[in-house]
């Protein structure tokens, strides 16, 4: 995902040196960590709302600086989100990116400037109709919406519950889009289960034929079997020719955790998840800070000399 915006093409003068950074290597008992040089970096995918972008939703001109660095030192970095289709596109031409971005948790990715679709695996034909139907049935007053290719579909119940919703139109009738426009990804809420509660219902509903998990701690996420972030990673690395240990990952939270667990090296912003925590071999500054612009600083030296990165 690199950035084509004129603005970002000079470095601001107020950055702090990496040297005082509060990046931190995770202490906790883990075979992941410990300090070892890794392989150069040429691919990182990184995490949008809570990671890339700073709690008002917005990309800041330090890290706009460092993607255009980045995208001229010929190390792609690429975001992997839970938003859907729309809503990812608008964003990324908002600041001018330009390359591949993942979808809806790693189910469909698509080429920034065309709108081209180069990848989408969802449910199969029938799959996410029975799903939404045996959800209704096993979970009085849960609330659903439906992301498909074409755009996603909420019920009025699941507004109402959570807060800022994407750019939606109304599922009605309770049914899945048609033939032709795969569903990518299933939203449920509930207004008086919490969500590890209502992920707890939902395993037992569902089985093997959903992937089950979440990025904020108002809905819950389904998609179709072998769908993640940590999968979307991998497919990004081998149509580049890259071994995974030429990859690093950030994120903030449940459903980021595939995508660290793949990647040569695995951060978080320091406003993540615990569970996210836990998964990272290092810690970046948080959001607010721009800890995706630290982590791209940390590799970018190393690849343009073709040096190990040590953490």
């Amino acid at each position: 995902m690199s950035n084509t915006n004129a603005r970002s093409g000079v470095a601001t003068s107020q950055e702090p040196p990496l040297g005082e950074t509060r990046l931190s290597t995770r202490t906790e008992p883990s075979a992941r960590r410990g300090r070892r040089a890794r392989p150069v970096v040429r691919l990182v995918c990184t995490d949008l709302d809570g990671t890339l972008l700073d709690s008002d939703g917005a990309i800041r001109e330090r890290t706009l600086s460092t993607l255009a660095e980045a995208a001229r030192a010929g190390v792609a970095v690429v975001g992997v989100t839970g938003r859907p289709v729309r809503d990812t596109l608008d964003l990324a031409r908002r600041y001018g990116l330009t390359g591949p971005v993942v979808c809806s948790n790693g189910a469909v990715t698509v080429d920034i400037a065309s709108g081209r679709l180069l990848d989408c695996r969802g449910f199969g034909p029938g799959d996410a109709a029975g799903i939404l139907r045996e959800v209704r049935d096993a979970v009085p007053g849960v609330a659903v919406g439906v992301d498909s290719v074409s755009g996603l579909r909420l019920e009025a119940a699941f507004v109402r519950l959570v807060p800022n919703p994407w750019c939606h139109v109304a599922l009605e009738g309770g049914t899945a889009p048609v033939d032709g426009d795969p569903v990518v990804k299933i939203l449920a809420a509930h207004p008086m289960l919490l969500v590890d509660e209502l992920a707890a219902v939902l395993a037992a509903v569902v089985g093997d034929r959903a992937v089950i998990t979440r990025s904020t701690g108002d809905f819950l996420e389904l998609s179709a079997p072998g769908v993640d972030k940590g999968e979307a990673l991998r497919l990004l690395a081998e149509r580049r020719g890259l071994p995974l240990e030429h990859t690093a990952a950030v994120g903030d939270m449940p459903n980021d955790i595939p995508m660290l667990r793949a990647a040569g090296l695995a951060a978080a912003v320091a406003n993540a998840h615990e569970d996210a925590l836990r998964a990272a071999d290092i810690v970046l500054p948080s959001n607010d800070d721009e800890g995706v612009a630290a982590l791209i600083r940390l590799v970018l030296p190393r690849a343009g000399k073709g040096e190990a990165c040590r953490v």
